[in-house]
């Protein structure tokens, strides 16, 4: 009897042990397959929404493109050069408000959007890679009716505009890189960027249950950058407040975040910047000589890559330099428009 009531519960263990797995398993696939809503889905009198309002910028507007829904805002001088700004991993079009403003109100056409999963943008159910992200560009372009630009991309955004210029180099009519990412060596990625890269990770961390904790250590990780100082600048925290929203409202926020990190290649683009060495476009580098996510090693790699790239080395800046150092970066792009 004894036996037959061990062997009895050793059997509703394991039974419900599975059943707990199935569970757990299907709670964090449960997304899967499915476009996840934007901001846009937020009602409009959500007041964590005033972080980033749907008018952040003038001439906001949508587009339907191949693989959903994006945000995109189009101001400025209708015969003005044309400056396209693509945004970096965590924050949306938002990031670039000094420089799209000041470029707009010196007479360029400039045009900005949410990558896919991020601000106003929907998510769509499929790997975050270079392929997803350049035809969103291009489809973008498509849809404004323009054929040739001048690109300015931070971070991801600079690896995007690499395998971009990569595809289609007779758009482009400068690049500016500010911090580009697609050319850390494998050592330079931090053992949390290699967990990502584990089965399951998109799920995982987008989980209501986990992306709690995720949202406020990327939070934690953007102030940490002014550690020592005697306050957070103000841009800063606009943008960690916008960071959050994402976090808590877009639905595919998180899981965008982990597929790019997990399937957009950070360590492998050295062809695809190398593309631009053979073009008679001018580049250019921006990068802060204090920034810890995109390394010193970048600069040099680039430079080979692109031996004639102008570099400039701004003392002081962080990874948040066109936040911080607007003016600067400013400086730079003006007289490089073409």
């Amino acid at each position: 009897m004894a036996a037959t009531l061990i062997t009895a519960t050793a059997a509703a263990s394991a039974l419900l042990a599975v059943v707990g797995v199935r569970k757990v398993y299907k709670s964090i696939t449960a997304e899967r397959g499915l476009v996840l809503p934007s901001l846009r889905a937020l009602p409009s009198q959500e007041s964590s929404k005033s972080a980033y309002p749907e008018d952040y910028y003038p001439g906001g507007d949508y587009a339907d493109l191949t693989f959903g829904e994006t945000h995109y805002f189009l101001f400025g001088p209708e015969d003005g050069k044309k400056v396209v700004f693509v945004h970096g991993l965590s924050t949306p079009a938002s990031v670039w408000s000094k420089v799209a403003r000041h470029m707009a109100n010196s007479g360029c056409r400039v045009l900005l959007y949410d990558l896919y999963s991020r601000g106003y943008s929907v998510g769509p159910p499929v790997d975050h890679d270079p392929l997803l992200y350049v035809s969103q560009l291009d489809d973008l372009l498509r849809h404004v009716g323009w054929k040739k630009a001048n690109f300015v991309g931070l971070s991801l955004g600079g690896a995007i505009l690499a395998c971009y210029s990569h595809r289609f180099p007779e758009t482009v009519a400068s690049l500016t890189f500010v911090a580009p990412g697609g050319l850390l060596s494998p050592s330079e990625i931090p053992l949390v960027g290699k967990i990502f890269l584990l089965p399951y990770s998109e799920e995982i961390f987008a989980h209501k249950a986990i992306k709690g904790y995720f949202s406020t250590k990327n939070v934690e990780s953007m102030k940490a950058e002014f550690k020592g100082q005697k306050e957070v600048p103000a841009c800063v925290e606009e943008a960690a407040a916008i960071l959050s929203l994402q976090f808590k409202h877009h639905a595919g926020y998180a899981r965008g975040l982990m597929s790019t990190l997990k399937t957009f290649p950070l360590t492998a683009l050295a062809k695809e910047y190398s593309t631009s060495r053979e073009q008679a476009y001018p580049v250019q580098l921006v990068w802060g000589t204090k920034d810890t996510v995109v390394p010193g090693s970048t600069v040099g790699a680039l430079q080979q890559l692109i031996p004639r790239v102008k570099v400039t080395r701004v003392e002081g800046a962080t990874h948040s330099i066109v936040m911080t150092h607007a003016d600067v970066v400013i400086q730079q792009l003006e007289p490089f428009v073409v």
